[in-house]
């Protein structure tokens, strides 16, 4: 009956394509046999062939079970609509890619989602906007360059409190790589409910430039399928979700407006005393010598340095052999 009153809500925000108990199935019958053929445990994935749509064959839901990621979903887009319908306008769907991400097949378990989470974290940061809330997806997903394939490694999210130029301004980046360069797509919001249930699908997909959103794309191979479960099977549930503003119940927290204090560094001085070990100074034309009008202002260094330079005149004409 719970589940009934979730797919009602999901339905009255205007979530048509919200997959059925059908396609969650077919799901994790693929996971199954897939992982029966990898070299995991079989004790890690026990009970997950037990699992229905309103049954837990596990004490503890893992990330991989793809019932239970429904139940977090029906959860979980309820509340980031109400957060994000409630948070100062506009609203923007961004894309995120950056070249470090790019990572080769066979290298899916070495996936950078902390990293990630932290470079979008102080990329918004630098807004100092206290009522910013953003709320996403790390994805991941396959691209085929020539002959090969590579793990493309995405932010997806939402983006609410903030301008198109200044958001583009804090989030993109220059630096180019090998396999892929950066992406950074932006677009208004205009269907809600239909934006969030597209952030949030958790399933694996062939990777689709948005500059080329019509474009047919291959389903991902059997082999790129199994690495992916074994790969979800290392994090915990919720892992993969990106939150800022919010808790961890897309709950809007409330910050304080961030101080900023001016640094005012003394200017370092001049090193007068290393010129003599600097290049292209001679001794023959007194180059190396401190001159008071580089510095009117430091008399009691002149002082000293002439000092130094009439001692040092005394006793070279004192020295031995020397003719005056």
């Amino acid at each position: 009956m719970k589940e009934m009153e979730h797919l009602k809500q999901i339905r009255k925000l205007g979530i048509e394509d919200f997959e059925g108990i059908e396609d969650v199935e077919r799901m994790q019958r693929d996971m199954l046999h897939r992982l029966k053929r990898s070299s995991i445990d079989p004790d890690r994935y026990a009970g997950l062939g037990d699992c229905r749509a309103d049954y837990c064959g596990r004490v503890n839901c893992l990330e991989a079970c793809w019932f239970g990621s429904r139940r977090r979903r029906l959860n979980e887009i309820p509340r980031i609509h109400a957060l994000l319908q409630g948070s100062e306008k506009p609203l923007y769907e961004v894309r995120l890619v950056r070249s470090a991400w790019v990572g080769p097949t066979k290298g899916l378990p070495h996936a950078p989602l902390g990293a990630a989470k932290a470079t979008n974290a102080r990329a918004l940061d630098k807004l100092f906007i206290p009522t910013l809330v953003a709320a996403g997806m790390f994805k991941v997903s396959v691209e085929q360059l020539y002959d090969k394939y590579f793990w493309i490694y995405e932010i997806h999210e939402i983006i609410a409190g903030e301008e198109r130029d200044r958001l583009e301004t804090v989030l993109s980046s220059s630096r180019k790589g090998a396999a892929i360069t950066n992406k950074l797509w932006m677009q208004e919001v205009t269907g809600l409910g239909s934006t969030i249930s597209k952030v949030f699908r958790r399933d694996l997909q062939a990777w689709q430039d948005p500059e080329w959103a019509g474009a047919e794309l291959e389903r991902p191979t059997k082999l790129q399928r199994g690495e992916f479960y074994c790969w979800l099977f290392d994090l915990s549930p919720g892992a993969r979700l990106i939150r800022y503003g919010c808790d961890q119940h897309f709950n809007k927290l409330e910050k304080k407006p961030h101080t900023f204090r001016a640094t005012v560094r003394k200017p370092r001085p001049y090193p007068y005393h290393l010129k003599k070990y600097m290049f292209g100074a001679r001794a023959d034309y007194g180059e190396d010598l401190y001159d008071p009008d580089e510095c009117p202002g430091d008399v009691f260094e002149a002082k000293r340095v002439r000092a130094r330079k009439s001692r040092r005149d005394f006793f070279r004409s004192k020295a031995p052999g020397r003719r005056r």
